[in-house]
């Protein structure tokens, strides 16, 4: 649980600080192919960040108030108020649902799918660069193929949706985690070559960049595998979703 909690919790500040940069280049970068770059990536990820993040802040807290056992309920730790504060996060921007149905329904499609091909090639370039460095390979590795599961889910709908627009519907919460763990695991990525490069040179911190190597290895291990369960369950379609009349609730 605890793992967890760093695993997350360290690459999504990461996802939120690269976002507010893209924000920062949409605005003021010079160059106006930068400025477009910026608000394709920003734009794609907006839902993944207030939607993925949050669902897996309140996860974190839970855990953390599981942690305690049965103390862990009552006040005086304080942990139930955390449970609390994170819980309202999910529904501020209009519930994560939303977030995920504005991610399929017209993030992806934007600019004819121009911000989620580049987002592709981003990932594609960075996990086949770092595959070939040693302290790197094993997140790299995995963090390409699961990019890889995101572009066959977006295949699946882009084959799928339009003749049956509940398919969408159906997959896009799926779709919303599977690009969370996508984008987080790019941040790993990054996070594990800048703490490999500072122990290359000598860093005094060295206990500060060792965790960060073992918990991107973390990552990779305990969390990215979970991209291929969900594309398999954006793959099985509506059809059960569907199937039973109003009256069977």
């Amino acid at each position: 649980m605890l793992m967890e909690a760093k695993a997350y919790n360290e690459a999504s500040r990461a996802l939120v600080l690269w976002g507010a940069l893209q924000v920062d280049l949409a605005r003021k970068a010079p160059d106006e192919a930068e400025r477009e770059a910026a608000m394709d990536i920003i734009s794609l990820l907006t839902p993944v960040i207030k939607g993925y993040l949050t669902d897996k802040g309140f996860e974190v807290a839970v855990n953390a108030q599981q942690v305690y056992g049965g103390h862990g309920y009552i006040r005086e730790w304080g942990m139930d108020q955390f449970v609390r504060d994170a819980r309202i996060a999910q529904i501020y921007e209009g519930t994560n649902g939303v977030q995920a149905m504005d991610l399929v329904g017209r993030k992806l499609a934007q600019n004819g799918g121009r911000a989620i091909q580049a987002f592709f090639k981003l990932v594609g370039e960075e996990a086949a660069a770092a595959k070939s460095e040693d302290q790197l390979a094993a997140l790299a590795s995995p963090l390409e193929k699961a990019n890889g599961e995101l572009q066959q889910a977006t295949m699946w709908f882009m084959a799928n949706g339009m003749a049956n627009p509940n398919n969408v519907g159906a997959g896009a919460y799926h779709y919303m985690h599977l690009m969370g763990i996508v984008s987080l695991g790019l941040m790993w990525l990054r996070m594990a070559k800048a703490s490999a490069a500072a122990l290359a040179n000598g860093a005094e911190d060295r206990g500060f960049h060792e965790a960060k190597l073992v918990t991107a290895r973390f990552f990779a291990e305990r969390i990215i595998p979970e991209a291929g369960a969900l594309r398999r369950k954006i793959e099985a379609s509506a059809d059960t979703v569907m199937a039973l009349p109003v009256e069977a609730f």
